[in-house]
């Protein structure tokens, strides 16, 4: 097993993450950059040029490489310009410099550019391609790409498509192991261009995010706790499964994590067991306050990145980062956490539900047992967490964030 582990420039990782021989790679990106990434810069430490050059060269120390990202959703006519072209060449040529090592797209035009012109890297499709069928999986491969980060949101529940994409291809093949994404959900596109539009350079908004997919998602799971047992995670113990369809890279996220978080998920992956919240594995993270472990730095770009009454309403704002406070904790470790699943009483879950429905979720009752029996959350919570989520959910919907729906709107 080799683990590809998310890196955001916290203080000492690198260092801790060594001592699993499982880790061979990390992945990470400056805070924002031209072409933007998948998460929100907002969760991320400021890391500017020369803190990239720093980590490059501790974690060659460490023998540990180093794969950066490009996987924006869209290049946003980047490539249409030839000031683009120039920015994209010289980036290109930057990361070349300080010797990264591979690599992540999600543009096939992008992936045909650096294989031409910069073969010392070694590139990865990355999950915004959404591969999720063997063609796909052969057409990128013929491009050159040499490790395909298969969908988690369509695939890892389904073995069938899993050996199918297996079979058809002969490059590295890499799965994220503990994303907690609705299976098959239908804001994953929406997600990737808000997430990539906002930790672009460019962003005419300047990072300003109203993150309504998050918001979604979030509370379903809350509201039917079926979805907590649906989503699109792999337990520590069920890897094997996957080894024996030919799979043996896997993806630890998420790079905004504080770093014990992430030394505990490499840990227990690692070591093919957990005991305890499966939560502490598999729950969104992002660093925004001080409780969820954000330093000053980050709080203050949080705060004037967001802070503008120009563009939402004060009271939404504000609802919004309790929301947000509420649903991203770390601290999953408690066993009187908000909520709480079992790890061990999964043993045997995907097996059992590989017989029933390989992850296709019609009218089958199974994931809805064991949710029942696994799945525990706090009543005064979840009554909290719904009452500002249907608040805000609402807000979205009508515009009321951003605008007073008293006053006459002008005609278009």
């Amino acid at each position: 097993m080799n683990l590809s582990v998310g890196f955001g420039f916290q203080p000492g990782i690198i260092v801790a993450l060594a001592k699993f021989p499982e880790v061979t790679e990390i992945y990470g990106k400056m805070h924002h950059d031209i072409f933007g990434g998948g998460r929100w810069s907002c969760t991320l430490r400021y890391a500017g040029i020369q803190d990239l050059k720093k980590a490059v060269q501790l974690a060659h120390k460490y023998h540990i490489s180093f794969n950066y990202l490009l996987n924006c959703a869209d290049l946003n006519g980047l490539e249409q310009t030839i000031a683009g072209q120039k920015k994209i060449r010289n980036f290109l040529d930057f990361l070349s410099s300080i010797q990264i090592d591979s690599v992540t797209v999600a543009s096939p035009y992008l992936l045909r550019l650096i294989k031409k012109q910069y073969p010392e890297f070694k590139v990865r499709v990355g999950a915004f391609a959404q591969i999720s069928s063997a063609d796909q999986a052969l057409k990128w491969q013929e491009l050159g790409a040499d490790i395909l980060v298969i969908s988690a949101i369509s695939c890892n529940r389904s073995f069938e498509k899993l050996a199918a994409i297996r079979n058809s291809v002969t490059c590295t093949l890499e799965l994220i192991a503990n994303a907690n994404c609705l299976q098959n959900c239908i804001y994953e596109k929406d997600h990737m261009h808000l997430l990539s539009r906002s930790s672009r350079t460019s962003d005419p908004l300047k990072g300003f995010l109203v993150d309504y997919c998050f918001l979604h998602c979030s509370s379903k799971r809350l509201l039917d706790p079926v979805n907590f047992i649906r989503s699109c995670w792999i337990r520590p113990e069920d890897i094997h499964l996957y080894e024996k369809l030919g799979y043996y890279n896997f993806k630890i996220v998420e790079r905004s994590s504080p770093p014990d978080l992430i030394v505990k998920r490499v840990k227990a992956y690692s070591e093919r067991s957990f005991d305890g919240n499966l939560l502490q594995l598999v729950a969104p993270v992002a660093q925004i306050s001080k409780n969820l472990c954000a330093s000053k730095e980050m709080r203050f770009r949080l705060l004037t990145t967001m802070f503008r009454p120009d563009r939402i309403r004060i009271k939404s704002l504000l609802m919004m980062y309790k929301y947000s406070s509420l649903i991203l904790n770390t601290d999953y470790s408690d066993p009187n956490a908000p909520v709480y699943i079992d790890n061990k009483k999964l043993d045997g879950f995907i097996d059992e539900l590989r017989k029933i429905c390989n992850g296709f979720c019609t009218h089958c009752s199974f994931c809805t047992k064991i949710s029942e029996q696994v799945v525990k959350i706090d009543r005064d919570y979840r009554n909290e967490v719904h009452s500002l989520s249907s608040w805000l959910d609402s807000g979205a919907i009508d515009s009321t964030h951003w605008i007073n729906p008293r006053k006459k709107q002008e005609s278009i």
